[in-house]
């Protein structure tokens, strides 16, 4: 060993490079590069999990010789992101998604950034070169300071190309779970069973800021052979980073080291030992509800738990309610480990339909022992059921270019599948179903995407011609429902027997609206004017209409500019006419 040389950053206290005289953990025999992926991706992507996948295959062929992060960047990011990974991304060359760096090497051309295909076949290269220098990591989390700290050791088992390295700390965190486009199409392992995504090694933080801490041997021109360095890095850790709470126990350690910005020579990981964690505690992460469909006036809550102490919570009070509905108390039972999250379903709740409504849910006790938990609430709209008539109902879908990925479903008033379709083949299908209808009450109308970007166009009419669902392409991820009414079976074709001819003018209107209506006989009809959701925003009433040419007028200053229908029942039929208002 030519010399040992302890460097200590000056903005870090590091008792362990002052005392620390030789080598501790870190390799000093020669050894081969180990193989550094950071990967750009974002849950928008849906390709990107084909390059997980192949990250997460090659790290498992080659344990301890493979390292991963994850950075989630760019217009694909919508969660996840970091205040560090725009600018490691831009000096890749990077033109698309999925895509990545291996040791931030030029293999060819000007860029970096390299397809998922070139992933395993560029670390091989890596992993076949000489590394003049060894890294390794050790570190710690204090769970009642949340202080991390990170020893760092690197040793030169041959002179470096130049007189300056730089050490680079990386903060990971495995097992997120959220969303990603394309996950159960092209990285099913990593799907939960609700769908969801478990995201590995993502960059939360870079300890030693953007492009690492810096190493050089002073008076020399190199940093030469037999050079040790030792350093250690500490660092408070948030309850969360970009919204999603870092879980203590979830975290992992890459450490790497630099010729400058771009080039890793090597690196390495490791797992921070968790001390100091309390015996018994908890925490309410927050609080969400659902609609539930079918028309009815409640809505389904939810509290998120988590446990923070080493005993498992096996019993909980949790107390929960709405703006309509009383607090009550729910007793949940079964079996949470350290830092382990559930979403718990709690029962029933009263809300408003049309407008918002608060949902509240705190813990009372775990396993019998009180604690002081914050109230989480959340606020949910539940919207009306769009009214229809008619004796059946029209269902007219435009999938995208991948038509296998789409589905639909209809369901009665009884909670059955009255009508089911799905789809085959990767090019854009056009479909119209009638479904026949025996019976009114709500029906419910579900639409699902495999791949979970919302592909499809679909519209459903109703008897009389009235537009009950309009969802548009990208409208929804994985699955969409809407509430249908069928207040009516007598549809258009019954009406038009009474109704002869129906008149709206002028259209577009303003302020006023004409409606002639040329009737058969003489009749009683309920006119109103409803919006594209279904809601009645004009009640007229019963009007007596006697044969022949009827004009009613309409008042229409009211409404905002959009596309209404005007709707006309009586007990013969019911008929609708579309009128838009623009000021």
């Amino acid at each position: 060993m030519k010399r040992i040389v302890l460097l200590v950053s000056g903005l870090l206290l590091s008792a362990f490079s002052l005392t620390a005289q030789t080598p501790q953990f870190v390799s000093t025999e020669p050894a081969n590069r180990n193989v550094v992926i950071e990967e750009f991706t974002g849950v928008n992507c849906g390709f990107c999990p084909d390059g997980h996948r192949i990250v997460r295959e090659y790290q498992e062929a080659n344990p301890g010789r493979v390292f991963a992060i994850n950075i989630h960047q760019g217009g694909y990011a919508a969660l996840y992101t970091t205040q560090w990974g725009d600018a490691i991304a831009n000096q890749t060359g990077l033109q698309g998604y999925p895509a990545g760096t291996v040791n931030r090497h030029l293999f060819s051309g000007s860029a970096t950034a390299l397809s998922r295909a070139d992933f395993v076949s560029c670390g091989d290269q890596i992993k076949a070169m000489p590394s003049f220098v060894n890294v390794a990591a050790e570190a710690t989390i204090d769970a009642s300071s949340r202080l991390l700290t990170v020893n760092v050791e690197a040793y030169y088992t041959g002179d470096a190309e130049t007189a300056e390295n730089y050490i680079n700390v990386a903060l990971l965190q495995d097992s997120i779970i959220g969303p990603q486009s394309g996950g159960s199409n092209f990285n099913p392992t990593q799907v939960t069973a609700d769908g969801q995504y478990i995201h590995m090694h993502m960059l939360r933080h870079l300890l030693t800021g953007q492009w690492g801490d810096q190493v050089t041997v002073e008076g020399s021109s190199v940093i030469p052979q037999g050079t040790l360095i030792q350093r250690t890095y500490t660092y408070t850790l948030p309850g969360e980073i970009s919204n999603e709470v870092l879980k203590l126990s979830h975290l992992n350690i890459v450490v790497f080291v630099t010729r400058d910005h771009q080039e890793i020579y090597t690196g390495a990981s490791c797992k921070p030992v968790v001390s100091n964690i309390p015996q018994l505690g908890a925490m309410s992460m927050g609080a969400t509800a659902e609609n539930i469909y079918g028309c009815t006036e409640e809505v389904i809550p939810y509290i998120s738990v988590m446990n923070l102490g080493e005993t498992p919570i096996t019993a909980m009070e949790i107390e929960y309610s709405s703006s309509l509905s009383a607090a009550q108390t729910f007793n949940w039972t079964g079996n949470l480990a350290f830092e382990q999250t559930e979403k718990i379903q709690l029962p029933n709740v009263l809300a408003n339909v049309g407008s918002a409504t608060e949902v509240s849910a705190k813990i009372l006790t775990i396993n019998s022992n009180p604690i002081n938990d914050d109230l989480k609430t959340a606020s949910v709209t539940k919207k009306a059921a769009a009214e229809g008539n008619g004796d059946k109902l029209k269902i007219i879908i435009k999938t995208d270019q991948y038509a296998s990925e789409a589905a639909w479903k209809l369901y009665g008033p009884d909670g059955s599948i009255i009508k089911q379709k799905s789809y085959t083949g990767n090019a854009s299908v056009k479909d119209t179903v009638i479904v026949d209808l025996t019976e009114t009450g709500c029906y419910v109308y579900e639409v699902t995407d495999d791949y979970g970007d919302g592909g499809t166009k679909h519209q459903v009419y109703d008897g009389s011609g009235l537009r009950l669902v309009n969802g548009t392409a990208s409208s929804y991820g994985t699955i969409a429902q809407y509430d249908m009414k069928i207040l009516s079976l007598v549809g258009l074709e019954e009406a038009e027997g009474v109704i002869l001819q129906t008149l709206v003018y002028p259209n577009p209107a303003k302020d006023r609206v004409n409606l002639e209506i040329s009737m058969l006989q003489a009749t009683k009809a309920n006119i109103s004017v409803v919006d594209m959701l279904g809601r009645e925003v004009i009640k007229l009433g019963d009007v007596s209409l006697a044969s022949g040419n009827n004009l009613v007028e309409i008042n229409t200053s009211a409404l905002s500019n959009g596309a209404y229908f005007v709707k006309i029942m009586s007990n013969d039929g019911i008929t609708s006419k579309k009128i838009s208002i623009n000021r």
